[in-house]
């Protein structure tokens, strides 16, 4: 489990907790640990103490991890998070364990917040017992939200379509999942269908980054993963409107959704292009720069022109670019618009 990144809290309002606490620092270095409880009087071990009841502290800092453990009874937990809590896509993964570890609760966030995973960590670095309540865990299967996390999709009315899904994993029911590319996903549970099973078959879910799809299935959920990455290259002062129309022809030509866009990149002198920065803007998707030095290391693959060279340094920008986004992997070859240059990577997931 990759944890690098991610900003964990440990909770506990005992000096048994405490102790607890400071064991799975030892595991988890990254952890932050409070000891929250009236008149606590401070030592210098590493634990921040907190001279505050849990109902008020907690709230402070609810939504500023991505995982918070308590280390203390789960009915304590629940009536402190009661009020906090809003949706499985907002909410922190929360984790409850008893103060000797014994056994380490997955209490929320199960799926999207990564509670059920980092509860099976921290009882294999424990040696304690997991609880894990999901029907679809519990079932042995996957489910559609995690496959949706893993893939960072786009699912159009996502809440609804989950719940859907989920339920019919858990129930036994068949679902069928049609997978339009080369996925490391989890599919227990699903039947997996191919393309030419699915014109014949009820609902199938649809793994797909293309806009269109070329089924007479009308009953499809689609899920779309976000793994291209478009690298462009542009003339200055490109116009705003010409840049989204542009790349939305160039989107339907290539039939890629523009859901599974999950970067564009340019070079680092195209950094506050007002075209670029509103098309990022546009897609919600982040916008990379590149240096000349980062560019000119993998320019010499593919086609040179040297009036791009004297204007900003480099004989290429749309396709070395897409190709720094993806690792290498560039699936589409420079298409020119007027002043406007773009090139597709794919992202392997």
């Amino acid at each position: 489990m990759n944890i690098e990144d991610k900003k964990i809290a440990i909770l506990f309002i005992t000096k048994n907790g405490k102790e607890l606490g400071l064991k799975i620092k030892r595991k988890i270095s990254t952890a932050y640990l409070y000891y929250v409880k009236k008149d606590v009087v401070k030592e210098a071990d590493g634990v921040i103490y907190v001279n505050r009841k849990l109902k008020e502290f907690v709230p402070e800092i609810f939504g500023e991890y991505d995982y918070i453990i308590f280390i203390m009874a789960c009915g304590i937990v629940v009536r402190t998070i009661a009020p906090l809590i809003e949706n499985k896509f907002s909410d922190p993964a929360i984790l409850v364990s008893d103060e000797k570890g014994k056994n380490i609760i997955s209490l929320l966030s199960g799926h999207m917040g990564g509670a059920n995973e980092m509860t099976l960590y921290i009882s294999n670095l424990l040696n304690s017992n997991p609880v894990i309540t999901t029907a679809t865990d519990v079932n042995d299967k996957s489910s559609l939200d995690m496959i949706a996390k893993k893939l960072n999709a786009h699912i159009y009315d996502f809440r609804n379509k989950v719940l859907k899904i989920n339920s019919m994993l858990a129930n036994d029911e068949v679902v069928n999942l049609f997978i339009d590319g080369d996925y490391d996903i989890d599919t227990r549970g699903f039947n997996i269908c191919k393309r030419d099973e699915v014109n014949n078959l009820g609902e199938v879910v649809v793994i797909s980054n293309k806009k269109n799809l070329n089924l007479i299935n009308n009953n499809i959920l689609k899920v779309v993963p976000k793994n291209i990455v478009i690298g462009i290259g542009c003339r200055k002062n490109i116009d705003k409107e010409d840049m989204i129309n542009s790349l939305s022809d160039f989107l339907h030509k290539q039939n890629i959704d523009i859901n599974s866009i999950k970067e564009i990149g340019s070079i680092d002198i195209k950094k506050n292009e007002d075209a670029l920065i509103n098309l990022s803007i546009y897609l919600n998707v982040p916008f990379k720069t590149f240096t000349a030095e980062e560019i000119s290391k993998v320019e010499y693959l593919y086609e040179k022109s040297d009036w791009v060279k004297q204007n900003v340094g480099v004989h290429s920008v749309a396709e070395p670019v897409a190709h720094l986004l993806s690792d290498g992997n560039l699936i589409i070859k420079k298409h020119k618009y007027n002043g406007i240059t773009f090139s597709v990577g794919r992202i392997n997931i």
